[in-house]
Parts: structure tokens; sequence; C-alpha cells
């Protein structure tokens, strides 16, 4: 098993040059072994990582077990499939495949290096933190993403990862760009093979967008790793003139989940939302960071946030809006909201903003409570049980949140998860 104790700047070159990477990427990937050998976890005020151990990982087993793309995809999707660290099929229908390029990371070192060069590692550095430094050094697998100007996709391009062997790293690297004038949907699903924990599982992730003049993006994920799973995740975004982006991410697995999403307003008009929804059970703790960055004049942004905490899960949500002097006329807004069911479990909400322009609406919103017992006392009048009635509670909290998700087929895993969730 490969430490990260026993990795060498010669031992990176090596794997590099076997791979036949460019020396463009092994720069960068020695940068990365450096700083991930330099930096500290990325621990927060509110997140402390304890019995985590990276070198308890291996990060050069690949193993599919078998699987079948049947499984998970039909014929006629553009899907991405990795598990752990092996990437089961990357594939892309005709003649969509005349029309874009979708295909895994190594494919895309290969056959478009120099495209690739432009956007990889262009707005997310590896030396932010020693996961971007993990994935940065040791990263091999992911997806690039590029749609022409003017492309308009219909259907969905999917990304799935799933988490089976305990003690294997599975780390990847995404890159998805947006011409000008161009529309697609991306539809992230993370789950673990195995609901329930069997072993420790790592995983760490880099996502970088890029949206043209006018360009339309929907990125939405689910996540349902089981709960021994560390996960990292970095997602930001370069919104350009008059384009528009919408974020949606659902959160329900793992044993610790830091996320950090950061959305750039770098054009005129653009546009961004953010809806981010959790649901905590057991000991899970996540720790969540959604910020924009409103960087030119007549740029509109919104953070929904809301979390419902469970048993001893604890979670922080963090908001950040900073509004630059070029930006006048901007308008932001951020709102975040937790629900606890009961005494154990813990929220913190914590809105930021830092405003340097002088005409501009920036506002926030934050509250934590717990379910109100009158309400459970109403309903329990009317026939619910206990139980139903805490239920249909929480359902009320996050329909308002779940109905501005603009991609249905979120809503409604969604709502089948955490009816899962209820009855395991």
């Amino acid at each position: 098993m490969r430490t990260l104790l026993s990795l060498s700047v010669d031992q990176i070159i090596k794997q590099s040059s076997e791979r036949r990477e460019p020396d463009w990427l092994v720069r960068k990937r020695v940068e990365a072994l450096a700083a991930l050998q330099k930096l500290p976890m990325p621990e927060s005020r509110y997140t402390k990582i304890r019995e985590l151990d990276l070198d308890a990982f291996d990060f050069a087993k690949q193993n599919a077990h078998g699987a079948r793309v049947s499984e998970f995809a039909t014929e006629r999707e553009a899907v991405h499939i990795q598990i752990d660290a092996k990437v089961l099929t990357t594939q892309v229908p005709e003649p969509l495949s005349n029309k874009i390029i979708f295909c895994d990371m190594a494919t895309a070192v290969r056959e478009h290096p120099e495209l690739l060069q432009k956007y990889l590692f262009g707005i997310i550095s590896p030396q932010e933190d020693k996961m971007t430094a993990l994935v940065g050094a040791l990263a091999q697998n992911g997806i690039f993403i590029y749609i022409p100007k003017e492309t308009v996709l219909e259907e969905p391009l999917r990304l799935v990862y799933l988490l089976d062997e305990p003690s294997v790293a599975a780390l990847a690297h995404q890159v998805i760009v947006v011409e000008s004038g161009s529309l697609v949907t991306v539809l992230e699903e993370a789950y673990a093979k195995h609901p329930q924990e069997i072993g420790p599982h790592l995983h760490g992730a880099i996502t970088e967008v890029y949206l043209g003049d006018g360009a339309q993006m929907k990125f939405g994920a689910l996540q349902n790793w089981n709960e021994g799973t560390f996960s990292f995740v970095r997602r930001r975004a370069h919104v350009e003139r008059d384009a528009k982006l919408h974020w949606t991410i659902g959160w329900l697995g793992g044993r610790l989940t830091m996320s950090h999403v950061e959305s750039r307003l770098v054009g005129p008009g653009a546009e961004m939302e953010d809806i981010q929804v959790l649901f905590g059970r057991h000991k899970q703790h996540f720790d969540l960071t959604s910020s924009l960055r409103n960087m030119a004049p007549h740029v509109k942004g919104e953070i929904h946030m809301k979390g419902v905490m469970k048993d001893q899960a604890r979670a922080v949500m963090y908001g950040f809006i900073r509004v630059d002097p070029v930006a006048q006329q901007s308008n932001s807004y951020q709102l975040a909201q937790g629900l606890l069911l009961n005494d154990g479990a813990h929220c913190d909400a914590i809105p930021g903003l830092e405003i340097e322009a002088n005409d501009v609406r920036a506002t926030h919103g934050a509250s934590i409570g717990p379910i109100d017992e009158e309400q459970i006392f109403y309903l329990m009048s009317r026939g619910f049980d206990r139980e139903q009635a805490k239920r249909t509670i929480v359902e009320g909290f996050l329909t308002p949140t779940l109905e501005q998700i603009p991609i249905a087929g979120v809503r409604e895993r969604f709502h089948a998860f955490i009816e899962q969730k209820w009855n395991e």
C-alpha cells in the first residue's frame, strides 16, 4: 500500500512519466506534493478532524469488483462512473459525442492537453489546503466536460461516484467549461455501495466550473455516503457576463463532510443561486460553506442553506458574501436555517458580509431552533402519533426550499432518501 509518508518527488515524477503526462501537469503535481506535506488539515473553529489518518488509506489500488455499467445507467445516457479510485466507464452516445467533449481526466490529458491546460487548476489552487493538495498530487481520475458555443443539451450529463472497498482513497478532479450561449445540466450522484459502515472511506474532490457570456448551467449533486466516510469537496465557479448558474446540493451521508462552494460573478449581469439542504443523524458532522463574490456591476446572487439535525448530529453552515468596489448595483441575499429534532443535535449558522461598494443590496438571515412542541401537540391532537408529527413538521420546514430546486430528479431523490433515513 502506497502511503503519503512514503511519497517523494521522484515517485511523483515516475508515476506521471508512466502515464505520459505533460511537463506542466508534472510540475503541478510536484508543487501539490510539497503543499500536501506542509499544510495542516482544513479544520475550522467548529470542526476538528479526529481519527482520520491519511496514511491508513491506499492511494494506488483500483478495483471495480466486476461492476457492470448497466447497474447504473442506460446506453443512451452520457455518464461517467467511478468506483473508489477506478473509472468504470465514461460514455457519451452519438450524436452527442460529435458536439461536446465528455471524457475522463486521463483521456483529456492524452487527447486534449492544450485545452485542459487552459482550465485545470485555473481557479482552484492545489495549495489552498491539504485536501486540494492531495487531489492535485495524486488524483488520476475525474471528468473533463467542454460544451462549445451555442450548444443546448436537453438531457443531463450524469457523474456517478461510488465508494465500495474500505481504506481505499477515492480522489477526483472535475473541470466543466460551458462556452458562450450554451445550456447544460450536470447531475452528480455520490453513493456508498454498502449503506452500512464497513470501514473508513476517504473521498476528496475538486470541481472547477467556467461559464462564458450568456451560458446557463444547472449543477445538481446528491451525496449519500455511509457513516464511515470522510469527504472533502471544493467547488468553484467563474461566471461571465449575463451567465446563470444554479447550484443544487443535497447532503445526507458521511461521517465528516467538509464542503466549500464559491461562486465568482466576474461579468456584468451574471447570476447565481446556491441551494443546499442537509439531513444529519447519529453522530454525523457537516461543515458547509457557501461563498459568493460579486466582482462586476449588476450581478445577482442568492444563497439558501437549510438543515435538519437528529440524534447527536452536528452541522455548521457558513454563508459569506463579498462585494468588490466595482460591483455597484449588485443584489445579494443569504439565508441559513436549522431545525433540531432533539436535545443532542446541534447546528450553527454563521453569515458574513464584506461590502466595498456603496450602491448595493446585500442582506442575510439566520435562525436555529428546536422543533416546536406546540406544533407536535397540535398534530397529535389531530390523530398523528409523535413520530408522524415530527416528520410532518420536518417536511413543512424543508418544502419551501426544496421547491426552489430547479432539477426535479434531485427533489424527488432527496425526499426518498429522507424517507429512507427515517425508516432505518
